[in-house]
């Protein structure tokens, strides 16, 4: 005979309740889609997801809300919120949250802000690799600067295929107070970023021509270089251009685009990079005229890509 049974009505609501809440916790596919969604633009709509998904512990999710928390995606902006949403996600090993918390604090404490980047580091995450190779070689975590350590640092990325570890170790066998100049290493190494995809990899590479460094001496290469470069939006190869279209007269030079891109150089400087970059300018202006400067204005909307 068949039975049947009634479950009272709180059993009955909790069954349900918990089956309702395992239906609504987002899936990895849904999670990941929502993540590509917060790139795109559309917080709102990936919040949507992401939240209950970062509330149900998953890591990649506590990551992007702290993100939206700290710059006011979807979100009213609170730092102390982001901070407690990228702890929860690096307390299980999530590399990405542990690189940002690096990122955070890297400025105010660079040594907390080492001690993440550390924890990153030994998860493989090779963007914590050059952050932290920065701070020891700008000499933030002792008493000066450690070179060695830093590019044990930019060589592991390098091995991981980072282009901006590429840079910045090629740049330390170029400096004259690096590692020692070692210029077909470091050539190898800014044609492998410039490969990848890096910008300034292509500056650089634009460098070591105008310079002779490890190659013939090519001004015609380092200004084709160089405009790549800037025209793709790196300041530093922007000014670098500059100077070779106002300063050296080897029949092209051209001070109307040379000042147009010396102000574009300036404008999208980094801001540790500004006051030299003005610096440039400066120099660079006793070359060029108030007709060269006008039409610079014409024509500087025309030269980035």
């Amino acid at each position: 005979m068949l039975r049947t049974v009634f479950l009272p009505a709180a059993v009955c609501a909790a069954i349900c309740l918990a089956g309702l809440a395992a239906h609504a916790q987002p899936t990895e596919d849904e999670i990941a889609a929502a993540r590509l969604t917060y790139i795109d633009g559309d917080h709102a709509a990936a919040l949507e997801v992401l939240m209950p998904a970062a509330e149900a512990g998953d890591a990649n999710a506590q990551n992007i809300v702290a993100d939206a928390y700290d710059k006011g995606n979807g979100l009213a902006q609170d730092t102390e919120k982001a901070l407690e949403w990228w702890e929860k996600s690096a307390a299980q090993d999530f590399e990405r949250a542990l690189h940002n918390l690096g990122q955070h604090y890297a400025s105010s404490d660079p040594v907390k802000s080492a001690s993440y980047y550390e924890r990153a580091v030994a998860l493989g995450y090779d963007h914590s690799m050059v952050n932290l190779g920065r701070l020891y070689e700008k000499g933030q975590l002792g008493e000066g600067p450690d070179l060695e350590r830093a590019a044990e640092l930019y060589e592991q990325a390098v091995d991981l295929g980072n282009a901006l570890a590429m840079n910045n170790l090629g740049r330390l066998y170029v400096i004259e107070d690096g590692l020692g100049q070692d210029y077909p290493y470091a050539l190898d190494l800014f044609y492998s970023a410039a490969e990848a995809g890096s910008v300034r990899g292509l500056s650089n590479l634009g460098a070591m021509y105008a310079n002779g460094y490890g190659v013939t001496y090519d001004p015609m290469a380092a200004i084709a270089l160089y405009r790549m470069a800037a025209e793709q939006g790196n300041s530093q190869a922007a000014v670098n251009l500059a100077y070779w279209l106002i300063e050296w007269d080897f029949g092209w030079t051209n001070p109307a685009e040379g000042w147009a891109w010396c102000q574009i150089g300036i404008e999208q400087a980094e801001p540790d990079d500004l006051a030299g970059y003005e610096a440039d300018c400066a120099y660079l202006a006793d070359f060029v005229d108030e007709a060269a400067m006008a039409a610079a204005e014409e024509i500087k909307p025309g030269l980035l890509r």
